[in-house]
């Protein structure tokens, strides 16, 4: 039997890249797509293709998975999930999000025979950091190291590349402001693609290394050539 692997975020800029890579790698089996809503038909492969074959959607609470909502067995979890402070309303609402439902989710599927993990956080985290957000994805990142995967992978972009669904007006505005000086920029502070993640998320798990491996932001484009 071959592989089988779990999204969670496959509807953001990184996890709609990841979301085709994973039904299109032959090493899976099955892929479980864990979402707040159904998939947008423009992602959802098409009725009888071998991709839709392969795709398995759940729906639910992220609130309430561990608490009666369980999860399907799995071998591989890749955890797009992320949000903003300002799209979040609050920086409770956005830990709950970035660190609450990101920790949870891995721990529960570590519970269902998870043994490889990815996660994305960022550039400059550090649960020790006074500013807030880089704090938060540094606890995240601790918090996923203290559940004892065998195999663990943290990609830390700078600023994430891509065209999103949602609106991220400071996002945008910034990556205006870098692109056109990228080549000027420290290679650590250029925007990265959002597909360079997720195709270096994917090279990284199926490697399935054993400990914790930190991918900064300049060795992504790197790591996504395998």
């Amino acid at each position: 039997m071959g592989r089988r692997a779990l999204i969670a975020g496959a509807t953001g800029l990184t996890g709609s890249r990841l979301l085709p890579l994973l039904l299109a790698e032959p090493a899976y089996d099955v892929v479980h797509a864990v979402l707040r809503r159904p998939l947008p038909d423009a992602q959802r492969p098409a009725p009888g293709s071998a991709h839709a074959a392969r795709l398995v959607e759940h729906v639910v609470d992220f609130a309430a998975l561990g608490r009666g909502a369980g999860l399907p067995a799995v071998d591989d979890v890749y955890l797009c999930l992320g949000t903003t402070i300002k799209a979040a309303g609050s920086q409770e609402a956005f830990r709950r999000v970035d660190v609450d439902a990101v920790v949870g989710l891995a721990r529960l599927a570590r519970r269902y025979g998870a043994s490889r993990c990815a996660t994305v956080s960022a550039l400059g985290a550090d649960p020790s950091s006074r500013v807030f957000y880089s704090r938060v994805k540094g606890e995240g990142e601790a918090a996923l190291a203290a559940l004892d995967y065998p195999s663990l992978v943290v990609l830390r972009p700078s600023l994430i590349d891509g065209e999103r669904q949602e609106r991220r007006p400071g996002e945008r505005l910034s990556l205006a402001l870098a692109r056109p000086f990228a080549s000027l920029l420290p290679a650590r502070l250029r925007p990265v693609p959002a597909d360079a993640i997720a195709r270096c998320m994917l090279a990284a798990v199926l490697r399935g290394e054993p400990g914790l491996r930190v991918i900064e932001s300049d060795r992504i484009a790197r790591g996504a050539s395998g």
